[in-house]
């Protein structure tokens, strides 16, 4: 008879650089039974991915350091079965250009637009997830 423990749980890395939204993140993701890492910025989160890949990245695309773009362009790269969600509050500050539309031309999965709530989150991961996702 099998473990049930030795299943594998669905592993997501959060990447942003504000740390009360990475928290937010993490706590409704773990909640929700999935294995979740955080970064602070892209270079981390490569580094991360590199130490113990996850399923599931979930970036934010305005950070220091390797900003969200580049982030999901070496992911794509080096790791093109991680499947990704953008993040950004979008055209905030007066900045007439949508980010996240940017991000759906590069090829992410799903984009977030911030602020959103533990409901809209796991909804997303769940549907880029699809048959991977736990239930």
């Amino acid at each position: 008879m099998a473990d049930l423990n030795s299943k594998k749980r669905t592993a997501i890395l959060v990447v942003d650089d504000n740390e009360d939204i990475r928290t937010f993140m993490c706590l409704a993701l773990e909640e929700a039974g999935y294995e979740v890492r955080s970064a602070a910025e892209g270079a981390q989160a490569l580094a991360r991915q590199h130490e113990r890949p996850a399923d599931l990245l979930i970036t934010d695309i305005f950070m220091p350091i390797l900003e969200g773009f580049e982030t999901i362009s070496r992911f794509k790269a080096e790791f093109p079965q991680t499947r990704i969600i953008a993040m950004s509050a979008g055209s905030s500050s007066g900045m007439k250009h949508d980010y996240l539309s940017t991000a759906g031309l590069v090829g992410v999965d799903a984009t977030l637009y911030k602020p959103f709530g533990p409901d809209k989150l796991l909804d997303t991961v769940r549907t880029v997830l699809g048959s991977r996702s736990l239930e």
